[in-house]
């Protein structure tokens, strides 16, 4: 398997395989509407004046919106879109509207369980500058 491409059929990745990268740019529209999606009451995620008030220079992406990017980038790699069987991250710093950000990944174990392979994957997710927004780490079921 090539670093950063998606598993294709039959294909098993090595330990320090890298995931394909994916870059996402959250616009206040996609805040706001993810927002109303998952219910998200707190104004510093659709409210400028809000976040300003609060010291920030636009909008927070939520964490919720964070975790569904490193999920799109698992079900990417994987092809599946229920591969993810765990997931735990922990921001690092907050991500506001208009930023890039990049989603990363990289294979650090692979286990059989039972009949099939699962890979711990570790997760990141940067700005443009390469500082840390998120750190995390996820269990896949590999096809």
């Amino acid at each position: 398997m090539s670093d950063s491409a998606p598993l294709r059929g039959g294909e098993q990745p090595k330990i320090d395989d890298k995931l394909p990268v994916l870059e996402r740019t959250p616009t206040r529209l996609t805040l706001f509407l993810f927002g109303v999606a998952y219910w998200t009451s707190h104004k510093i995620h659709y409210d400028v004046e809000a976040a300003r008030a609060e010291g920030f220079d636009d909008v927070l992406v939520t964490a919720n919106l964070l975790s569904a990017y490193n999920v799109e980038l698992l079900t990417h790699w994987t092809g599946n879109p229920q591969c993810v069987l765990e997931l735990a991250e922990r921001n690092i710093s907050p991500a506001i509207a208009g930023e890039m950000l990049t989603i990363t990944g990289r294979v650090v174990d692979l286990e059989p369980a039972g009949d099939r392979t699962t890979a711990r994957c570790s997760l990141l997710i940067s700005r443009r500058d390469g500082s840390t927004v998120l750190e995390g780490s996820a269990l896949v079921a590999l096809p």
